[in-house]
């Protein structure tokens, strides 16, 4: 296909997205804004559609033994079933709240620096 203006890349790769040709409309992407790279909604399409990214960062503020032991005493409400669907805030491996939900759990624990939250299953 011949693209002429910005809205023919863009309505080409709609047409894409919608019979789910995802790799289409990336590569569509990638061609509209070589052609239009100044266009707001091309830079958006391209922007949307680009491949995901991931960065891995290692932290050296993390209490990694406190860490170690939420993790266990989660592991062992999950063993006894102590806690079962609820979310818990654990700091080194003690109990700072449970709550049946997130949001609830985070108006309980107002400093989250080495807390696990978690949900016991």
């Amino acid at each position: 296909m011949n693209y002429t203006t910005p809205e023919d890349f863009i309505e080409e790769m709609r047409q894409a997205l919608s019979s789910g040709n995802h790799t289409k409309a990336e590569q569509l992407s990638i061609q509209a804004i070589k052609h239009y790279p100044d266009n707001e909604d091309i830079k958006k399409c391209a922007y949307i559609l680009a491949p995901a990214k991931a960065t891995v960062s290692k932290r050296n503020d993390i209490d990694r033994e406190g860490l170690k032991k939420s993790r266990e005493w989660v592991n062992q409400q999950r063993i006894n079933r102590k806690y079962l669907n609820q979310w818990v805030a654990v700091q080194n491996g003690k109990l700072l709240a449970a709550a049946n939900s997130i949001d609830e759990l985070f108006e309980r624990v107002s400093d989250t620096k080495n807390v696990l939250f978690t949900v016991i299953y």
